[in-house]
């Protein structure tokens, strides 16, 4: 695995759409509900905006779904608000309380703070609500007696059976903390209205389905069980900051200065949207400067502005203000004696910020920013990573535009004479190409280079660097728009140009081991027309977290081996059916390439290995 990959957290990015103010409703776009429908099961697979659900039958349904704090889902290619009615709730297990979980429940407690007796019902409360830490006597005990006490608190930790907990400072919790004990089969009562802490195998009590003119179908409402058996309680990193910082104010405040180790932050958002965002931002830096192996001499200032009539006159740039009222982003980038200034001005939008926080580290780092093509592809990188996520991560909506939109040339994105800001279509393209060259490891050294030298001023080019692989990267980059979704995998869809093939004689044979986590793969066969082969597949492979298969795969296909033939001047021959013996015969020649059937966004939780035999068929007499 290229070594770009244990930074590529910082690449997994949702797009810059700022308002999103091109949506629509269903009706607005001529689509039609024509049918509804209720499933029951369990969650098979959900990413941003998308649910698969293993339904009574047996079979997967795929559906929309657009979540609380999303904008839109895409239906016939167009963004639209389907906003879902979701409801998720669970009891599970006490030992699964995260750090910074706002909790309540009622214990016993003596007024020196010591705790009495065990806790087995503990109430989750939702990231959403903010009230007010306490832990109040509902009976006033006398000496040393315990009495019920009623405790809002931020958990600190759990150890063993004792529950620790952060409250206000009082005389039964003098360093801000109280604990307790929970009994063994203590529970975690948790409920939701949004999609943040589903997993794979929760069970769907019921999901009602719309089903629309063009095939697609979207939940308009859903109830989701958690199971209890699971690792963790929440998937988001941005749930987790919520929790994290809890405790600190959501009210606006006056124009004032915050800090962290690499930002200093001029703003008068709340406390706790400055230190998420802070935090944020200081694991992009360490993900972008661990990708250069370098960072800025200095700080980087960011002004962040929730409303500009709270900011003195001269305070903020024209420049900026500008920007900010629309609302969105600049960085502002000057050179003198002293070396490059680089400031950031944004509205509150910590994706905004973040992209243009990638701007003024590559200015302050490098001098430059690059040409227009690279610079805000790598901004739009790097505004929504997904601290662990080697992943697509974007909006489904920018996703639905780069798959339905008609194919944009690469020699059109890296264009000179363009401007920033100029759509969210072209800021699109651009992530695409980037993403795609920084995360396929045929490529990412190269781009890596490429990209620090154009920040330098050197004389390096996108022709010049990819001119000898330009049919490679042209049909990868085609490949990868093709088969785009959140869960792609650029580095296990990757191509082996590098694999030499050859014809087989008469007696000779070839083996190829077939890994279920990667995509197409290249055998060292180059089948003829006409020519019949022999083949068989040995051994078993697992697809997402189902039982071990043969290379028959599920009854549905999934899993199966499959083959295609690939040709010299880069065609992609129609897949056809392996399984686990057989013959086949081609009907051109080519370069035998062969895969695990599975969604191209769903490689990466396969398993496994197949060792695959193959020869030509004996004539017989």
């Amino acid at each position: 695995m290229p070594k770009f990959l244990n930074y590529l957290s910082f690449f997994a990015a949702i797009l810059f759409v700022a308002n999103l103010s091109f949506t629509r409703s269903v009706a607005a776009i001529q689509i039609q509900v024509v049918n509804q429908k209720v499933v029951t099961g369990t969650v098979a697979r959900i990413r941003p905006g998308l649910i698969k659900i293993k339904e009574a039958d047996g079979n997967v349904g795929v559906y929309k779904i657009q979540d609380k704090d999303e904008r839109a889902i895409s239906i016939g290619g167009t963004p639209v608000r389907v906003a879902a009615q979701i409801a998720v709730t669970g009891e599970l297990p006490a030992e699964l309380a995260e750090r910074g979980m706002l909790v309540q429940f009622t214990g016993r407690a003596n007024v020196y703070g010591k705790s009495d007796g065990e806790i087995s019902s503990i109430e989750v409360l939702s990231g959403d609500t903010k009230p007010e830490l306490k832990v109040d006597f509902l009976e006033r005990p006398e000496g040393r007696e315990a009495g019920r006490v009623e405790v809002v608190g931020r958990v600190v930790s759990i150890a063993g059976n004792r529950l620790q907990l952060q409250v206000p400072k009082s005389k039964w919790a003098k360093k801000e903390r109280i604990s307790f004990t929970v009994s063994d089969d203590c529970i975690l009562k948790i409920a939701d209205d949004h999609l943040n802490r589903v997993q794979v195998n929760d069970t769907v009590v019921q999901a009602n389905i719309l089903e629309f003119s063009n095939g697609e179908a979207a939940v308009n409402r859903i109830d989701i069980q958690m199971v209890p058996e699971r690792e963790q309680i929440t998937t988001s990193n941005h749930e987790r900051l919520q929790q994290e910082f809890s405790l600190y104010s959501d009210e606006p405040g006056e124009p004032r200065e915050m800090r962290s180790k690499h930002f200093v932050l001029y703003t008068d958002v709340s406390d706790r949207s400055a230190n998420i965002l802070l935090s944020k931002l200081e694991t992009m830096y360490a993900l972008v400067s661990g990708y250069f192996s370098a960072r800025p001499n200095s700080v980087i200032e960011c002004f962040v502005v929730n409303d500009l009539e709270k900011w003195p006159s001269g305070q903020l740039d024209p420049r900026g203000i500008a920007k900010i009222a629309e609302p969105a982003g600049v960085t502002l980038s000057t050179s003198g004696p002293g070396g490059v200034k680089a400031v950031v001005y944004s509205c509150d939008k910590h994706s905004v910020v973040q992209h243009e926080a990638i701007h003024a580290f590559c200015s302050l780092t490098f001098g430059k920013t690059g040409p227009v093509w690279y610079s805000e592809g790598m901004a739009e990188m790097g505004q929504y990573w997904v601290p662990g996520e080697l992943a697509v991560n974007i909006d489904p909506v920018v996703i639905d535009y780069l798959v339905n939109s008609p194919p944009k040339s690469l020699a059109g994105i890296v264009a000179a004479g363009q401007i920033t800001g100029d759509s969210w279509q072209a800021y699109a393209w651009r992530w695409a190409l980037c993403y795609m060259l920084a995360s396929n490891p045929n490529y990412d050294r190269r781009f890596k280079k490429l990209g620090m030298n154009l920040m330098s001023g050197g004389n390096d080019s996108f022709e010049s660097a990819f001119g000898k692989v330009k049919d490679q990267i042209s049909f990868e980059y085609d490949f990868f728009v093709k088969h785009l979704g959140n869960g792609y995998r650029s580095d296990l869809c990757a191509w082996d140009w590098n694999v030499k093939c050859s014809n087989l004689s008469s007696s000779g044979r070839i083996s190829h081991k077939t890994k279920a986590l990667r995509g197409w793969q290249a055998t060292k066969l180059l089948v003829r027309p006409g020519v019949s082969y022999d083949y068989v597949a040995q051994g078993k492979w697992r697809v997402d977290v189902g039982d071990e298969v043969t290379a028959n795969g599920r009854p549905d296909g999934t899993g199966r081996l499959v083959g295609m033939v690939f040709s010299k001047d880069f065609r992609q021959g129609q897949p056809f059916e392996l399984g686990e013996r057989g013959q086949c015969t081609s009907q051109i020649e080519g370069q035998l390439y062969v895969r695990c059937r599975d969604d191209w966004t769903e490689l990466s939780d396969n398993d496994g290995e197949l060792t695959l035999h193959i020869r030509r068929t004996p004539k017989t007499k």
